[in-house]
């Protein structure tokens, strides 16, 4: 099998490549660039896809200005429209604080989905897949999985470099370096030579030039062998997302910015999966999860394991915090003082589950209705009959009935003083609500946050909570009082 029937199996394999689809070729001018410009050239007609290539002039070697002539020579023989962009990389990367290699890369795929969307309007708007062709190949794939390696990486890492992600693909993982000079020489093809690449600047060209090398001396083969290890760990690693994402349905709530955990269910699962769960989570609520590692995990489920509540700090204003059976997720907004605070606002957190908290009141609608006048009844309680009333009481978290003839004071809506009580059965006996809270495990920071609705001492309900028996209706109610708690079902 030449290269060409090997990258084309590959395409196949991994559904790279279908019919119309638009390929944007980044073509530096490099041997491994040029192969896959013209094994995509040979392979255009058979798929039945359009391409065009980009060059980018990073602005930093004097050769550069000489690639740029070459590539555009290259297409214009053979008839391939591209476009050339310049940059001055050095410049963006002072600006930046980032080093050359990181800022050319971003500058690259940016100048690539800039021509990606000018095509996509040159096409009116079409809903052809616009895909990104880049020249990586084995030896790139085990420079990359021995590095991630020395760094200690997790299974995303040892996967490697993937054959397609978002609108990028790879079609030449499966070839070698050697077998991609070997072509280019059989047919007599020149390319253009980066002399970064000789540096040994760079670590990424130390695992390249050193230890490649001495690895294949030792062992044969060892790109491939590395290639097939790492498609495999992709493989496994596809399986375990899938069973992760399962779990985490089990496992989790999603809230408005906020994630929170069963703790004694996520203690549960086996401990591989239980640091996927908390990565997966952390990847939710910091995209791309800057300066979060494994150490922040073990520290994550030795907070959840231990007794007691707690919080933790992780980079990038992640916050971890634990309250009784709850493991919640969120970030701290610096701009409206902070995301649990927002959270607590919306109701988000609570130690027994749907309690109100924060400092702004509530919104609810309270509304008072005669059982004697049939048409409000029907109207406003949504009711056929009068006598339905027992059946119809509502089980909703934020709507209850009180029977208002109970009520000795004006209700009201406040935070939880000393005092404070509810009755909890038929026989009206009391419990002190600072019990309750305690007894539904309402972390002790939250407890004089709570909202509830008091006739004086007495508390009616707390919503998301219980409500006092003795405000109940019964056959004997004449006028009910209901209480509806705004956009919380």
């Amino acid at each position: 099998m030449n290269i060409e029937e090997k990258v084309k199996a590959y395409i196949e394999r991994e559904r790279l490549i279908g019919e119309g689809d638009r390929i944007l070729l980044g073509l530096s001018g490099g041997a491994d660039s040029v192969c896959l410009f013209y094994i995509l050239l040979a392979l255009r007609e058979e798929f039945g896809f359009a391409l065009r290539a980009v060059h980018v002039h990073h602005g930093i070697r004097r050769e550069a200005e000489g690639d740029a002539s070459y590539v555009r020579d290259l297409c214009e023989r053979e008839g391939v429209s591209c476009c050339v962009f310049r940059e001055d990389v050095p410049a963006y990367a002072e600006r930046s604080g980032l080093s050359e290699e990181e800022a050319g890369r971003l500058l690259r795929y940016q100048d690539f989905r800039k021509y990606l969307e000018g095509w996509r309007e040159e096409d009116g708007g079409s809903v052809l897949r616009y895909r990104i062709a880049t020249a990586h190949h084995g030896n790139d794939q085990a420079e990359t999985v021995l590095f991630q390696l020395f760094r200690g990486c997790g299974l995303s890492g040892l996967r490697g470099i993937l054959p397609e992600r978002d609108d990028i693909i790879r079609p030449m993982l499966c070839l070698s370096k050697g077998e991609i000079e070997a072509y280019l020489r059989k047919k007599g093809i020149s390319w253009c030579e980066d002399k970064t690449n000789e540096s040994e600047a760079y670590s990424r060209n130390r695992v390249r030039r050193q230890i490649l090398p001495l690895a294949d001396e030792i062992c044969p083969g060892v790109v491939s062998h590395i290639g097939k290890t790492a498609e495999i760990v992709r493989e496994a690693e596809s399986y375990i997302r899938r069973q992760m994402e399962g779990a985490y349905i089990r496992i989790s709530s999603e809230h408005k910015g906020y994630i929170v955990f069963d703790i004694n269910i996520l203690l549960k699962e086996d401990i591989f999966l239980q640091k996927q769960l908390i990565l997966y989570g952390l990847g939710k609520i910091s995209p791309g999860r800057r300066d979060i590692g494994m150490v922040h995990v073990e520290d994550i489920l030795k907070l959840a394991r231990k007794q007691g509540n707690g919080t933790l700090c992780l980079p990038g204003r992640v916050r971890v915090r634990k309250s009784y059976r709850e493991l919640a997720f969120f970030r701290k907004d610096e701009k409206d003082g902070g995301g649990e605070e927002k959270a607590l606002r919306a109701g988000i957190l609570s130690g027994g589950g749907g309690f109100l908290f924060g400092d702004a009141v509530p919104g609810f609608e309270a509304e008072q209705i005669s059982l004697m006048d049939e048409k409000a009844v029907k109207e406003r309680l949504g009711i056929r009959k009068i006598s339905e009333i027992m059946e119809c009481i509502p089980q909703k978290t934020y709507t209850k009935w009180f029977d208002y003839d109970k009520i000795e004071t004006s209700s009201a809506i406040r935070h939880p003083v000393s005092g404070d009580f509810l009755t909890i059965d038929r026989e009206l006996n009391r419990k002190d609500f600072r019990r309750y809270m305690i007894e539904v495990k309402i972390p002790v920071s939250l407890r004089d946050r709570i909202w509830i609705f008091a006739d004086g001492a007495h508390v009616m309900w707390a919503p998301g909570g219980r409500m006092s028996s003795h405000y109940k209706v019964t056959e004997q109610t004449k006028t009910i009082l209901q209480i509806k708690i705004c956009a919380e079902e």
